[in-house]
């Protein structure tokens, strides 16, 4: 079965989503294995694919628009995990976080070609579903990435 390639607004910027990452690597014209993005929505499902370090654990619930770069083991096997948590605040409606609660996780990247700016008609024609909210699509400034290890966090963009 194919995996859906939803065109979504984030919190940050406009992006692709699907359960399976060698998709979106094919759709950007990437190299298939390249490490993509999860996103999700709750501290619970995070817990269930990396351990946070403890001196870290305040700092990833707290922060917004921020992903971590975890190394070492995880639940998907993979040698490290870019991972992106999008809470639902209080008091708002946020619809990106709405669309994640029926996966346990998605892989995320840019609506965009590989090294190239966002383009609509593109990001159009690649997805398979529309996922629109009064924000409609834009580009705009990604997430900060920082890799964190047991004692020390490094920012990487």
């Amino acid at each position: 079965m194919k995996s859906l390639i939803f065109l979504a607004q984030s919190d940050t910027t406009a992006g692709f989503l699907c359960e399976n990452f060698e998709t979106l690597n094919r759709i950007k014209g990437r190299n298939a294995k390249q490490n993509v993005l999860l996103t999700l929505d709750t501290l619970n499902k995070l817990k269930n694919l990396v351990r946070v370090p403890n001196a870290h654990k305040n700092r990833v619930r707290k922060s917004t628009k921020s992903t971590f770069v975890y190394r070492g083991k995880n639940s998907l096997n993979q040698e490290s995990l870019a991972i992106r948590l999008v809470p639902k605040e209080m008091g708002k409606e946020v619809s990106h976080s709405a669309m994640l609660e029926f996966f346990p996780f998605l892989y995320s990247s840019s609506a965009n070609a590989h090294n190239a700016e966002f383009n609509l008609e593109f990001a159009l024609q690649s997805a398979d579903i529309l996922v629109l909210d009064w924000r409609f699509l834009s580009a705009q400034k990604p997430s900060k990435m920082y890799k964190i290890t047991n004692t020390m966090i490094k920012k990487i963009r």
